[in-house]
């Protein structure tokens, strides 16, 4: 038999989940979205802070060209299996739910957002 702290549990988990997927997928949008930008900020920083030569400049400009691809390839990898898991683990948690908890749950989620 199903308990009410079983259920807020349920809630609770459900809602940290979706938090942390909600998260990681929004923080990643904005990366995407701004990558060139942020390659250049963060090359910009780095030759102020270490003082770089334009010889090291250029260097660096382009070990961060080349690396930053793969950098991509992992955050969406990372990002793909973060949205199947918070997947899985919202139908897991709906399965224990009546329809009206269902629905509460719903309404939770979207006030949360």
């Amino acid at each position: 038999m199903i308990t009410r702290k079983t259920l807020w549990i349920a809630i609770i988990i459900s809602m940290i989940a979706g938090g942390i997927a909600g998260y990681f997928i929004e923080s990643t949008n904005f990366h995407r979205d701004n990558s060139h930008f942020q390659k250049s900020r963060y090359i910009n920083y780095m030759t102020k802070e270490l003082q770089l030569s334009t010889t090291q400049r250029q260097e660096f400009d382009s070990i961060v060209t080349e690396v930053h691809p793969k950098f991509q390839i992992i955050r969406d990898k990372f990002n793909s299996e973060m949205h199947m898991q918070a997947d899985s683990t919202r139908k897991m948690i709906y399965r224990i739910l009546s329809p009206e908890q269902q629905a509460r749950l719903q309404a939770l989620n979207k006030q949360n957002q």
